[in-house]
């Protein structure tokens, strides 16, 4: 099977390339085109290729620019996507699979096995409903947090954050080697704007980063108890109506 890759970043399309080949060893990559003008080019000067994986946002645009200049109707596409809940169910709505930034080799195989079984079916979604995905803001997790110390100012690094709690109003976060810092954001806007797949809000109070996680067991009243690294005095509890999408996250 000829696969044709769309991706503007080198690793990531490099990591593609290779849980693609030990997917399927029958699988050639024609090529990987990072831009919305290389792509144009390579479609009018080659031979279309059975299946392409496709990032939407390119070096230079968007993809879907690429299906306005060519007709791509007959190909199965791919979606390699960092995009929301709701655009991926828009897409599936359209019969067009996905695999979720970051993805490995399962990802890989789930979607070149939905290939083998429904290829028939695969299409390009409605143009008007892609537009309106595309135009709703991809959220970028933030990276990095502003914290002033008296007079003077510094960053840190997301990932360098263990946990997120409220106390009285004010949001601090606690770093793996226990400093504590003010960030001026609430928990509920935090839970928008940090990356989805590393941190998860356990409770009102409570936001975890996934590296912070220690011993986890039932508690009462149908929660979970979580030790917390570094450790800390009081165990952190996942309230009741998060369970479920807690460990659905602990399982991704």
């Amino acid at each position: 099977m000829n696969v044709l890759i769309f991706e503007d970043e080198k690793h990531t399309a490099i990591h593609l390339s290779d849980l693609l080949m030990r997917s399927d060893p029958n699988i050639k990559i024609l090529d990987i085109i990072g831009s919305v003008k290389e792509g144009i080019h390579w479609f009018k000067n080659n031979e279309l290729p059975d299946l392409i994986f496709q990032d939407i946002i390119l070096s230079d645009g968007n993809c879907f620019e690429i299906f306005e200049a060519v007709e791509l109707s007959s190909v199965p596409i791919i979606f390699t996507t960092a995009f929301s809940e709701y655009a991926l169910r828009s897409f599936q709505v359209n019969s067009i699979d996905y695999i979720l930034k970051p993805y490995d080799i399962k990802d890989v195989k789930r979607s070149l096995d939905k290939l083998k079984k429904f290829k028939g079916i695969f299409h390009l979604p409605d143009k008007k409903l892609l537009d309106e995905i595309l135009n709703k803001k991809t959220v970028v997790p933030k990276q990095r947090f502003l914290i002033k110390r008296g007079d003077s100012y510094q960053t840190i690094n997301s990932l360098d954050i263990a946990f997120f709690e409220s106390e009285d109003g004010i949001t601090f976060a606690t770093l793996f080697n226990n400093q504590k810092n003010i960030v001026d954001v609430s928990i509920s806007e935090l839970s928008k704007q940090i990356d989805a797949y590393k941190f998860f809000q356990i409770n009102r109070k409570v936001i975890i980063n996934i590296e912070s996680l220690g011993k986890m067991s039932n508690w009462f009243n149908s929660r979970l108890k979580i030790k917390i690294i570094p450790p800390m005095d009081n165990d952190f509890i996942v309230s009741r109506e998060r369970v479920k999408s807690f460990k659905q996250w602990l399982d991704k």
